[in-house]
């Protein structure tokens, strides 16, 4: 568990918090509106504006405000904070916020608070999946569903042009069926960095099943292309961005085996446990 803190610990990073009118109460604990609009500041900035404050990102930070301080209730009501390595880490990231000088800067009494209730939202989980150990059998289990779930199906290395509109998506495929090289046209058109760098065809694969499940659009508009094929109308992605999709290769899923796949699965297993452990503390919770 120390190990794990001490990672939480460097990951986390120091963020600013103040108070102002309640926007929800957590077991009467009040989380305010001054907290969500320092959240979406940091944010923003953090972005360089690629993100904007919208009423969506306000409502996402204020239900991660509500997880947070339903974890940090819980962690105290099992003394996690008293913790011999919760008070270890904690000492090991104030010593270091003090060789860097962080510990002068203003604010940091803030952050610091902050800090330290996201250190022992960390203590609460690695205690979750501590009392609950993941087992070889269930590791080999969640393998054999992997192997069952994509039985039979294929994975395609797929090939994209992302352009900011219709008109130039529509260009870039009667360069293609003007028989001209997928990569040339992607080099071209393309406004993805690393699309120009790859000619616009990466060297993974993605599961139709995947892509099925969470990309939609993506899936119905590939689902039926064979090798060599592209799609012959734009795709529309989030916000202004049109895609051209092309298929540069098609096979059977190739699974890692269960070895390879341990280290993956066990992680997923843990994260499960976590997931249904806050679950459990949202059912048994007030929140208004």
């Amino acid at each position: 568990m120390k190990k794990q803190l001490i990672a939480a610990a460097i990951m986390l990073g120091l963020t600013g918090i103040a108070a102002a009118q309640t926007v929800v109460t957590v077991n009467g604990t009040k989380i305010d509106s001054k907290e969500i609009d320092n959240r979406v500041a940091i944010l923003v900035q953090e972005s360089q504006n690629q993100i904007q404050d919208s009423p969506e990102l306000r409502k996402n930070i204020t239900d991660r405000l509500v997880t947070r301080t339903l974890l940090i209730q819980a962690a105290k009501k099992q003394n996690l904070d008293k913790d011999p390595d919760y008070l270890s880490a904690l000492s090991q990231a104030e010593a270091e916020a003090k060789r860097l000088g962080d510990d002068k800067k203003q604010g940091f009494k803030e952050e610091w608070a902050f800090f330290k209730d996201n250190l022992l939202t960390q203590a609460y989980l690695a205690n979750v999946v501590k009392n609950n150990p993941v087992k070889p059998e269930d590791v080999r289990n969640a393998y054999n569903d992997l192997v069952n779930y994509y039985n039979g199906t294929q994975e395609v290395q797929l090939g994209e042009i992302l352009t900011r509109d219709a008109d130039t998506a529509n260009k870039a495929i009667a360069q293609l069926q003007a028989k001209k090289r997928f990569a040339t046209v992607a080099k071209e058109y393309t406004i993805d960095p690393a699309g120009r760098d790859n000619g616009g065809i990466p060297k993974g694969y993605v599961a139709i099943k995947d892509l099925q499940a969470s990309a939609t659009p993506v899936y119905n508009a590939i689902k039926d292309l064979k090798k060599g094929q592209y799609t012959t109308t734009p795709v529309q992605g989030n916000g202004n961005i049109y895609a051209v999709f092309y298929v540069n290769d098609k096979r059977n899923v190739k699974l890692p085996t269960q070895k390879e796949m341990e280290p993956i699965l066990s992680r997923r297993l843990q994260s499960a446990l976590m997931a249904n452990a806050i679950e459990q503390l949202y059912k048994s919770a007030s929140i208004k």
